[in-house]
């Protein structure tokens, strides 16, 4: 059994983090980024946006099963991530295309989501902020910001 110093490093999910902020700040870059050309520039960024979010989404969900694995989680919570986690990602790609189409304060919704997400991985993982950060709370304050901003997403861009 680990010892407690041991277990206040969350080394895998630090790690996680590096690999997440680099595609974090990419995928804000190319959603600002609004491409001179033709079509092809376009679809082109669109392509790299579409990657950008899948790899920083699928980095997220492995941070939150990281977290629930090395911490602890409501049984409700963790089912309610399975389900946000993919959709956020689908809102994401949707706001980074608002984006693309002269709506650049759609920004921020990928400003805040994955950083939520984030948060709660590292929350789940590190029993010291339990003791500030109640259990029930957090998840519902954090899950029902993330349904918020993904439903946002979808209605606004109808």
């Amino acid at each position: 059994m680990p010892s407690p110093t041991q277990r206040s490093r969350p080394i895998g999910l630090l790690l996680l983090l590096a690999v997440a902020g680099v595609l974090y700040v990419l995928m804000l870059a190319n959603a600002l980024y609004q491409p001179s050309g033709g079509g092809e520039a376009g679809i082109a960024a669109a392509i790299e946006a579409l990657f950008l979010t899948a790899g920083l989404w699928i980095v997220l969900a492995i941070m939150i099963v990281v977290g629930a694995v090395t911490g602890t989680m409501p049984g409700w919570a963790g089912g309610l991530a399975g389900v946000l986690v993919p959709a956020s990602g689908i809102a994401n790609v949707t706001a980074v295309d608002m984006c693309s189409r002269h709506m650049p304060w759609a920004i921020v919704f990928p400003v805040l989501l994955a950083p939520l997400i984030a948060f709660y991985a590292f929350w789940a993982a590190l029993p010291q902020l339990h003791a500030a950060l109640p259990a029930e709370r957090t998840s519902v304050a954090v899950w029902a910001s993330v349904f918020v901003l993904s439903v946002a997403t979808f209605v606004l861009a109808a």
